[in-house]
């Protein structure tokens, strides 16, 4: 039997603590434990800006919001920076530093090249994704070279996950219903530098 998760703080101590945070530190509360988003690096916002053309040139539905405060987790006791965010255009972010999940149809979170998984990434963010009821989550694996995509969250866990080779042309489920051409990813695969 798991033992039941203690914050290390008070969600609005959390929310006092990030708003107080210097510009160049971006604090999360993810399960409960107040955690450092690292800094993107060159690659890393290259994905962000391909992304960013590919859905400025569509049909106009949506915004796509970068490291936007996001409410997550079940009752919405997490607070969130994912890389980005689709919201449509006819919703607003609101004048609240943490944005309602309700008005947001996916995010995107970017696992950054490391020797080691980033859990955040992989495991406990998913899992506050899927309990805030975000219908998708896409996660651009930096790793592996890959575009894995989740959808139909039920109980805290998506159902449906299907993985994609950077190079596809991939078809994100409803509501977002874009196709994203993964072809420009192939630019940033991370080569090793030992011999």
């Amino acid at each position: 039997m798991t033992q039941p998760l203690v914050p290390q703080m008070p969600l609005d101590d959390f929310e006092d603590l990030a708003r107080g945070a210097p510009e160049t530190v971006w604090l999360e509360f993810v399960r409960g434990k107040v955690e450092v988003k690292p800094p993107s690096d060159g690659n890393h916002s290259e994905i962000l800006v391909s992304l960013l053309r590919q859905f400025a040139s569509k049909d106009r539905t949506w915004n796509l919001y970068l490291y936007a405060g996001l409410c997550t987790e079940a009752f919405s006791q997490g607070r969130y920076l994912p890389d980005a965010m689709f919201v449509r255009r006819d919703h607003r972010l609101g004048h609240r530093h943490w944005a309602s999940p309700d008005i947001v149809s996916a995010v995107v979170e970017i696992v950054f090249h490391t020797s080691g998984k980033d859990h955040r990434d992989h495991d406990a963010r998913r899992t506050g994704y899927a309990s805030a009821g975000i219908p998708v989550c896409l996660l651009i694996d930096r790793d592996d070279n890959a575009l894995t995509v989740f959808s139909e969250p039920k109980e805290g866990h998506y159902q449906q996950v299907l993985s994609h080779p950077w190079g596809m042309t991939v078809k994100l489920p409803s509501p977002v219903n874009v196709a994203l051409n993964t072809e420009r990813l192939k630019n940033y695969v991370e080569r090793s530098t030992t011999p």
